[in-house]
């Protein structure tokens, strides 16, 4: 029982590691889409507008994508039911790179103001503790497999997503010899 535990959390912490790889790698790029769009007046009037908001009015503002990033993925969930797969999928897309931009805009322009409100810091403070906690759940997991690579002579990166399984397929039956062996 203990072990399975163990297998959850690690689980656990790879979906958290996951999902923080995929906001890190995407917020550049999103960050990069928003410097595209040529509203840098309307951007810079909801900067100023975000300014002269109190946190409480602050943080409704800053929900507002949640809310049409949600709406957007019902009628993405009404077009699959209309069996209009492509339309659906272009929706459920456009939902998320504009739910994530949108965010992503909010939250650096609104940060130090989201985070004067007690409860929000605090939960702020627990997603970077988690955060921490995820990197510390997978770093011997992530050692573990370095060395496998490290020892099949692909640790540079540029074998085969195929000849790294294999290499740590042979290194995990090699460890397992050799902790029965003694």
């Amino acid at each position: 029982m203990r072990r399975l535990r163990h297998i959850l959390w690690i689980i656990t912490a790879l979906i958290f590691l996951g999902l923080s790889w995929l906001w890190d790698h995407l917020h550049p790029i999103i960050t990069f889409i928003i410097r595209l769009i040529p509203l840098e007046g309307l951007k810079e009037a909801v900067r100023r507008f975000m300014d002269r908001l109190a946190p409480y009015p602050t943080l409704i503002v800053f929900l507002i994508p949640a809310v049409v990033h949600e709406l957007m993925k019902v009628a993405a969930i009404w077009l699959f039911h209309k069996h209009l797969w492509i339309s659906g999928i272009l929706m459920y897309v456009a939902a998320d790179i504009i739910g994530i931009a949108l965010v992503a805009f909010l939250f650096e322009t609104c940060k130090p103001k989201l985070l004067s409100i007690p409860w929000f810091a605090k939960l702020y403070g627990w997603f970077e503790a988690a955060h921490r906690w995820a990197h510390a759940q997978v770093a011997p997991l992530k050692a573990y497999i370095h060395q496998a690579l490290v020892e099949a002579g692909l640790a540079g990166g540029h074998a085969s997503v195929w000849a790294k399984l294999v290499a740590l397929w042979k290194y995990t039956r090699r460890q397992s010899r050799a902790a029965r062996a003694t």
